[in-house]
């Protein structure tokens, strides 16, 4: 499989259900913390968008928060998914599309490990420069050594790409960003271990 996103997508596409059904449907624990972080300080009119949003879970609860977030997936299947529970989601590429400039907070769950190692840093600096200043990346990586291919969850082969944290800093300062903050967590999810960044362009030029 060269194309080894476009083989996971591939899975997503068929696969909504059993997706939906092996994820838990409410924000808790790690990921609710990591989201509060990301949303500290932005003001209510503040540019929210979400790569990869599934089935709307986190934008959901975000929305709670009292902010707007625009919800965007790669595949067909979740964009219809995302429409049918009320969001105005649109499909968004991140191999060929471009967020709009000026963005407040971009927000990836469980995305970004998804694409070869080698791919990280072009796509870090291709979000860096989506941000207004001040403007923050918050993502989220399966922490680990090496790459695999996994049927687990869907009954599906998808790609991960795992990540030590001292392997980030580099791709993040060569993306741009000012500082970041990376937070190692040992959850209760079937890969347990996870890392939990948010990265922060400068404040100004």
């Amino acid at each position: 499989m060269d194309d080894v996103n476009g083989a996971t997508l591939d899975s997503y596409e068929q696969h909504v259900a059993e997706y939906v059904g092996g994820t838990p449907g409410a924000v808790s624990g790690e990921v609710r913390d990591w989201i509060g972080a990301a949303l500290e300080g932005l003001a209510p009119t503040a540019r929210l968008v979400e790569i990869g949003s599934g089935f709307g879970r986190d934008a959901a609860y975000i929305q709670g928060k009292g902010y707007r977030i625009e919800t965007t997936d790669a595949a067909e299947s979740f964009v219809a998914e995302l429409r049918r529970r009320g969001f105005a989601a649109r499909r968004f590429d991140l191999r060929r599309d471009r967020l709009e400039p000026g963005q407040d907070l971009i927000l990836a769950n469980a995305v970004l490990h998804h694409f070869p190692r080698g791919q990280l840093g072009a796509i870090l600096g291709q979000l860096a420069g989506a941000l207004a200043p001040g403007g923050r990346l918050a993502f989220s990586l399966k922490r680990g050594t090496g790459e695999e291919w996994s049927s687990a969850k869907l009954g599906a082969p998808r790609f991960f790409c795992y990540w030590e944290p001292e392997q980030l800093a580099p791709l993040l300062a060569a993306a741009g960003f000012a500082d970041w903050d990376i937070v190692e967590a040992n959850t209760k999810r079937a890969h347990a271990a996870w890392l939990y960044l948010i990265a922060r362009r400068a404040a100004t030029p």
